[in-house]
């Protein structure tokens, strides 16, 4: 007689199944969104900004952020069995079994994240928090990924409103700066994907996913990584106006360079250069928040 499977979640293989839940909330990603978010509410308030707040709005947003991760991974584990860079993650390797697990989990850690965000935040954060979710997952991973070459530039609103979230928490009033942050992480997403389409895009041409450089072709994507980029620089220096920018402006300068070589001669290695750099602008921006706090 065999012994009893343990229970996915609970039961002897509970810290092994634990760290696949938490894998599949991308920590990677969500620990982006919230630091931006942060970063964002602390050059609005300041000093002046509870220390509890910051610490709220960090939970919050890393519970829905990662729940609405968690819900992509559950959407699209069909799917992500068809790539070999994919094929590997929880879901559709069978590591975590059943799938509803995820589904539970992910919609747990977003009910989770939206309630704290009600609770403890202003009414602002909540709202941002809320359409950050419904942005990411229904309309980005539902529907968008599937169907249009547009998809990951309307899904960069998602990443814009943790931006957002964290400027509503500091309570201080709209004007010029969180408009301009949230415009840099939505012209950011499309450059730092798209990179990343270019080196994969054989394995989304195969998955039926349309993204640009998979429907267009590396050659004609290109210029509209640079466009995006170039945008992306131009909206954060228009955020950081007064502020330290020597690094941050030789930082987007490295950024259009890298850029304007993948225009030239898009391969994988410029691409992979592109996707690097723009994840190190991204940060080099609003950490550029903080030096003045």
């Amino acid at each position: 007689m065999t012994s009893a499977q343990p229970h996915p979640i609970t039961g002897s293989a509970s810290q092994v199944n634990l760290r696949k839940l938490i894998a599949l909330t991308k920590p990677g990603v969500t620990g982006v969104l919230v630091f931006t978010s942060m970063a964002t509410a602390l050059a609005g308030g300041g000093a002046a900004l509870p220390f509890a707040r910051l610490m709220l709005l960090g939970a919050a947003g890393a519970l829905a952020a990662g729940g609405a991760s968690a819900l992509n991974h559950y959407f699209e584990r069909e799917v992500d069995a068809q790539m070999p860079r994919t094929a590997g993650r929880p879901l559709p390797s069978g590591m975590l079994v059943p799938p509803a697990a995820a589904l539970v989990w992910g919609l747990g850690l977003c009910l989770a994240g939206v309630a704290l965000a009600v609770l403890s935040l202003p009414i602002g954060s909540a709202v941002f928090i809320t359409l950050g979710i419904l942005i990411y997952v229904p309309l980005y991973t539902l529907f968008l990924k599937r169907r249009s070459v547009l998809n990951i530039v309307i899904g960069g609103a998602a990443g814009s409103c943790a931006v957002l979230a964290g400027w509503a928490a500091a309570d201080v009033g709209w004007r010029l700066m969180p408009a301009a942050l949230a415009a840099t992480v939505f012209f950011w997403t499309p450059a730092h994907f798209w990179a990343f389409a270019i080196l994969h895009d054989v394995e989304y041409r195969l998955a039926g996913f349309p993204m640009l450089p998979s429907v267009v072709g590396s050659q004609r994507a290109a210029p509209y990584v640079f466009l995006h980029a170039a945008l992306t620089v131009a909206a954060s220096l228009l955020a950081l106006r007064g502020l330290p920018l020597g690094l941050v402006s030789i930082a987007g300068a490295v950024l259009l360079v890298v850029c304007v070589r993948l225009w030239r001669l898009p391969n994988h290695a410029r691409a992979r250069s592109v996707y690097m750099v723009s994840n190190y602008y991204l940060i080099t921006a609003f950490s550029a928040l903080l030096l003045v706090q």
